[in-house]
């Protein structure tokens, strides 16, 4: 196959065999507001991508909000954001505790520790509860 020599203007590569260059155009002014409302929402991370995979057929994800669940979103995300700050305090007191205190203080400590615990089993318990309604 012959390649072509020279240097393209828009940054395509001079090597580039011809047919490996593609170029669409969508005169319809609805056609292409359709298009892009489908880009956007399909999540694709460049209209190449988009494209390239609707005209082989592959599989892809449209997305699509909700406000209904919006506020079940945003309760959950609290719920895992603070599961994640008790659990690193967690392991943070733990490693403290074995360090430095003496076993009465420890003993103390370790009885907040279990009430902070006690609060993150609830937590679990309601973020199961949302997510079952």
């Amino acid at each position: 196959m012959k390649k072509q020599k020279q240097k393209k203007p828009d940054g395509r590569c001079a090597t580039c065999p011809r047919w490996d260059r593609w170029h669409i155009r969508i005169p319809n002014s609805e056609d292409q507001q359709k298009l892009i409302r489908l880009y956007r929402k399909s999540g694709a991370k460049t209209k190449s991508d988009f494209v390239r995979a609707r005209l082989l057929g592959e599989a892809f994800k449209i997305i699509t909000q909700d406000p209904a669940k919006e506020t079940y979103l945003e309760k959950l995300s609290e719920i895992v954001t603070m599961t994640h700050k008790i659990g690193v305090l967690y392991d943070e007191v733990v490693k403290v505790l074995n360090t430095y205190h003496s076993v009465a203080t420890s003993q103390q400590l370790l009885g907040k520790l279990e009430t902070y615990s006690q609060l993150l089993i609830r937590l679990q318990q309601h973020a199961l509860f949302l997510t079952k309604f």
